[in-house]
């Protein structure tokens, strides 16, 4: 009989030897099979701005952050978002970091809090409810940044004046362009207000809106001419002789014209463009001192040609010889230095006749009617173009104005030679 004490094992035979060896075998795998260690996987954390990878066996959100060194204070806005955190390969963790910013509201109270995400969530987290219709000056989808600062805006009754229409409502903002956004007035690049745009909006504000209209033209306008002066002795002082006559010039001008609400307000020029340029003006001036005599001689020629050889003058002072007599009017004129209508410089002695009754190169003797003054020899070079229409017949030469004047208009005697 075969005694087995506890805590002993009898084999009896190889053979039970061997299947003992087999059972432990097995026992021992299945042993280490349950004892597996834990796996190790890659987390990506975005921490505002910062990217970080941490190699972890940990599922547990809070011990994976710890473990990477980074403290979230909630305190101050801080939030975890652990929606694609799954404990396993690929995990990631979202931190937005909270920033101080101020809110300043209509009422005149101030609000300092911590806050991620935009602004509405800022405005939440001060614990404040905005009335419809109130603005902000900034949207509130706007990403949060430290020292931001909010302002809630009141709402201010405003009437607009715009395209022949008044339109009268509530707004919410600072300035009179936040009133125009309100009330969904636009304005084009030119147009302006009344207040101006930038102007703080005030209850019960009336605003104009002012519409700009351009247009352009073109004329065509006149260049002036400009004179240029040369100086000669064969005039007298104080006279003037033009040789050359000045033409205009002609340009082509653009004019930008600004009309406000239909009323052209100003006009300014944008371009000019020379058609035709200006002819100048040449004006010769006399420097010749002027030592005419200013009396008429009595019984002396005024007229300073020489007589003919042939011409004789008997005792009377009268021609001895001549071919006819006309009894006539004469006026007198003076131009130093011109020219007669034959080519002539006039001078006295070159007399201005009607050439249909007295023909150009007549000579003749004149002395007046009364017997007191004798123009003397002469001969026909001149024509005044009012010959023909008064009731004189001829126009005698003198050396001055003043002789001009003595003379005035007389009855004269011609002597046709």
């Amino acid at each position: 009989m075969t005694v087995r004490k506890i805590g002993e094992t009898a084999v009896h035979s190889p053979l039970k030897r061997a299947s003992l060896l087999v059972l432990a075998i097995l026992f021992f795998v299945s042993a280490t099979a349950f004892a597996t260690p834990s796996v190790i996987y890659d987390v990506t954390i975005y921490d505002g701005d910062t990217v970080v990878s941490v190699s972890t066996v940990s599922t547990d959100a809070e011990d994976v952050l710890e473990n990477a060194g980074i403290t979230i204070d909630a305190a101050k806005g801080d939030e975890v978002n652990l929606t694609n955190f799954t404990g396993t390969e690929g995990s990631v963790i979202f931190i937005k970091r909270g920033v101080k910013v101020t809110i300043k509201s209509f009422d005149g109270s101030s609000y300092a809090v911590y806050a991620s995400g935009t602004v509405s969530d800022a405005i939440e987290a001060a614990g404040i409810t905005l009335p419809k219709g109130t603005a902000l000056n900034f949207g509130a989808d706007e990403i949060l940044k430290d020292g931001m600062k909010i302002e809630i805006y009141d709402i201010f009754d405003v009437t607009i004046a715009v395209d022949g229409k008044k339109l009268t409502g509530k707004v919410s903002g600072k300035t009179v362009a936040d009133a125009l956004e309100g009330m969904n007035v636009s304005l084009d690049e030119n147009d302006f207000t009344k207040p101006a745009l930038d102007s703080e909006i005030k209850d019960g504000m009336k605003i104009t809106v002012n519409r700009v209209t351009l247009k352009e033209r073109t004329e065509e306008e006149k260049i002036g001419y400009d004179t240029q002066y040369t100086y000669s002795d064969s005039l007298y002082k104080d006279h003037t002789k033009v040789l050359k006559k000045g033409e205009y010039g002609s340009k082509a001008v653009v004019y930008e014209d600004r009309y406000v609400n239909g009323k052209l307000e100003k006009s300014v020029v944008k371009t000019e463009t020379v058609l035709k340029n200006s002819v100048s003006e040449l004006v010769q001036v006399g420097t010749r001192v002027n030592s005419a005599p200013s009396t008429l001689p009595v019984g002396t020629p005024i007229s300073e040609m020489a007589m003919p050889s042939y011409l004789n003058i008997g005792s009377n002072g009268l021609p001895t010889s001549y071919k006819s007599v006309i009894n006539a009017k004469a006026t007198a004129y003076c131009i130093p230095g011109g020219i007669t209508s034959t080519g002539k410089k006039a001078q006295t002695g070159y007399i201005a006749v009607d050439p249909k009754e007295i023909p150009y190169g007549t000579e003749m003797y004149i002395v007046s009617a009364d017997g007191q003054y004798v123009y003397g020899y002469c001969i026909a070079a001149d024509t005044g173009s009012y010959i023909y229409d008064v009731d004189w017949t001829v126009d005698l030469f003198m050396n001055s104005e003043a002789q001009c004047v003595k003379w005035g208009r007389r009855d004269i005697i011609i002597y046709v030679l």
